[in-house]
């Protein structure tokens, strides 16, 4: 029985879809551990994953909590969140996690591109095939950057955790960044052909949704809402959101006169008290709900993007941040929703694209249910992609 360690980081939109593929590898007869935060043990344990916490709950919150540190100028930033949330000392725990687990020519591990380097720090040091897997496109658009801030304001404190492994300092961070044997991308083709294309050196294997794995009952507030056309505002499960979406996401569906159910982890975000019509609610189970709502606006997380085109709901991205502006770019060239910067976050922007939208009707629901079916599952090529490393 082969062994697959996989080591994720992030917001349930980075961890969910290794929780899926884990499920899919332990099904087809394979040993699945993963290494990520705490909160995701019961999740991973439900779907037959041996699990490794890497911080605790209240630690994660820290880690949440810090992350609008990324959304400063500068890349210095980027170092003091490193130090702030303990992430090197994080870095050679997980190598030795991954050390500990390792049976010669039992083992593969699989990373999070760009986050998880003890992936490919312990499989370069116990000659163990190694998969970097990405979940958005911006994972490989913007490894220029990345190679620079490692090899620059990160490499003093990842050279010593090679030292202990017994690695050199790594000589060419551009190199070391394509060093693993298979480079996985889980988005659908379509979306990859809207924008800057992934390098040939990746597998596209499509889009996994993780969401399906929380099975919960709508509540009757939520089901009443959806059944009188509510739009679905949702920014994510962390916080690194920016301070006017909530805000403006409420002011356009009310000036719209649109019923929300506002989605978030944080109430503190959200204003209150919300306008009549509106209900917040702390979670909701999306592969249930965004198929009954006439829009979604939220934030434009890849996950949400691509279960609002599988359910084929119009959408609105808010995007700031990261991957989402190229997420809304992609989105709007494939003609299936449109997006604002938040330089752009005010009512006379959003209310004209966010009544289009709910007025797209069933033309909209053909263009995206023909795109959906043109995609083929994400997880099971991901899978037969990571057992030709065996």
């Amino acid at each position: 029985m082969t062994t697959v360690i996989m080591v994720a980081h992030g917001t349930h939109g980075d961890v969910l879809p290794f929780v899926s593929l884990g499920r899919v590898l332990r099904d087809r007869g394979h040993r699945v551990e993963l290494v990520t935060h705490a909160p995701f043990e019961p999740t991973a344990r439900r779907e037959g994953l041996e699990f490794t916490a890497i911080d605790t709950e209240q630690g994660y919150e820290r880690f949440l909590a810090d992350t609008p540190l990324l959304l400063g100028r500068g890349l210095d930033r980027w170092r003091r969140f490193y130090d702030a949330a303990g992430l090197f000392d994080q870095i050679r725990f997980e190598c030795e996690v991954l050390k500990a687990r390792h049976v010669p020519g039992e083992t593969v591990f699989v990373g999070r591109h760009t986050t998880a380097v003890s992936a490919l720090f312990a499989g370069e040091a116990l000659g163990v095939p190694t998969a970097w897997v990405a979940v958005t496109p911006v994972q490989y658009m913007s490894e220029r950057p990345a190679i620079h801030l490692y090899s620059t304001l990160l490499s003093d404190r990842l050279d010593e955790i090679r030292i202990m492994l017994g690695l050199e300092p790594v000589a060419d961070w551009a190199a070391w960044f394509t060093s693993a044997r298979l480079h996985v991308g889980l988005w659908p083709e379509w979306f990859d052909r809207a924008g800057v294309p992934a390098p040939a050196r990746a597998v596209l294997t499509g889009a996994p949704f993780g969401d399906d794995m929380f099975q919960a009952d709508v509540p009757a507030e939520a089901g009443e809402l959806l059944d009188r056309g509510a739009v679905i505002v949702t920014g994510g499960t962390g916080r690194m959101i920016h301070d006017d979406f909530y805000r403006a996401a409420v002011d356009a569906c009310r000036t719209a006169g649109l019923p929300a159910l506002v989605v978030t982890r944080y109430r503190d975000l959200v204003p209150d008290p919300l306008p009549d019509g509106m209900r917040w609610f702390a979670h909701l189970p999306f592969h249930q709900v965004i198929p009954r709502a006439r829009v979604v606006l939220h934030h434009g997380g890849i996950g949400t993007v691509i279960r609002a085109v599988a359910a084929g709901v119009p959408q609105v991205l808010l995007a700031h941040g990261f991957d989402r502006s190229d997420n809304g770019i992609r989105l709007a060239r494939a003609g299936l929703g449109s997006w604002l910067p938040e330089r752009r976050w005010t009512v006379d922007e959003i209310v004209p694209l966010l009544r289009a939208a709910a007025q797209a009707g069933e033309g909209y629901r053909e263009r995206a249910s023909e795109v959906a079916r043109s995609t083929r599952p994400g997880l099971l090529g991901a899978a037969e992609a990571i057992e030709a490393l065996f």
